[in-house]
């Protein structure tokens, strides 16, 4: 596993001035790291730090990054204006300065992600992906048994006498924002951190807390300590 995390580079993208709450990864989220301190030293766990890159064009966010020991890259400020450069761009601007062959996007604002998960989807992209190519990259996904509805009605069930118990319901995969794994020639080619069969790496439900709102930020926090006895029971 050691020589494979070799060739893996691991993308935090950050950038500030977020609309929603305001300067989110700089949040205080335990009592020595922000948000994207506490990040960073979870996949310093796994990764030695020069195979972490913090994507910005943020000086104080840069010498964050360097100061706890990790990667810079240096974006162009064009690709961290918020919804004036395209996902696609921002995607491929930034890897294609990245030279390691596979790539791991992983996000700051999904805390509570651990690094025995981050170990393990690696080795679930390694072995399923790249060894056995059963498929084309990763997501890290909750598995949801709960009931569905459009504004045309239930979608994943019958509203009646012949109502599912959530335990028969058919799988539906959230997707967490916390770990996408693809090859950097993929990405290039096809603008996205995805290919059309990607392997779903299931996390649990704390794992997929993603602070997009102000109430999730609280929530996440809230969790710490589950999330905390969970690493001392494994």
């Amino acid at each position: 596993m050691t020589e494979r995390l070799e060739n893996l580079a691991v993308v935090v993208p950050v950038r500030e001035g977020s609309t929603r709450v305001r300067d989110k990864v700089l949040l205080p989220f335990t009592e020595e790291h922000n948000l994207l301190q506490w990040k960073l030293t979870q996949l310093l766990e796994v990764l030695p730090g020069e195979n972490i890159f913090v994507s910005t064009d943020s000086d104080r966010l840069k010498a964050a990054a360097r100061e706890i020991g990790v990667s810079v890259h240096d974006r162009e400020e064009y690709l961290c204006r918020g919804h004036v450069a395209s996902f696609t761009e921002v995607i491929t601007g930034i890897v294609e300065d990245i030279p390691h062959p596979y790539i791991a996007w992983v996000t700051v604002v999904v805390p509570l992600m651990s690094p025995a998960q981050y170990e393990e989807g690696f080795r679930l992209f390694f072995d399923s992906v790249v060894r056995d190519r059963a498929h084309d990259s990763l997501v890290s996904v909750n598995l949801l048994k709960e009931y569905f509805w459009n504004d045309a009605g239930p979608l994943n069930y019958r509203a009646d006498r012949n109502h599912t118990i959530s335990q028969d319901l058919p799988n539906i995969y959230r997707v967490t924002n916390g770990l996408y794994m693809r090859d950097r020639e993929s990405i290039l080619r096809d603008g996205y951190f995805l290919g059309p069969n990607p392997y779903r790496h299931v996390v649990d439900k704390i794992a997929g807390v993603d602070i997009d709102e102000w109430v999730d930020y609280q929530m996440a926090r809230a969790l710490l300590p589950v999330y905390r006895q969970n690493l001392a029971e494994r």
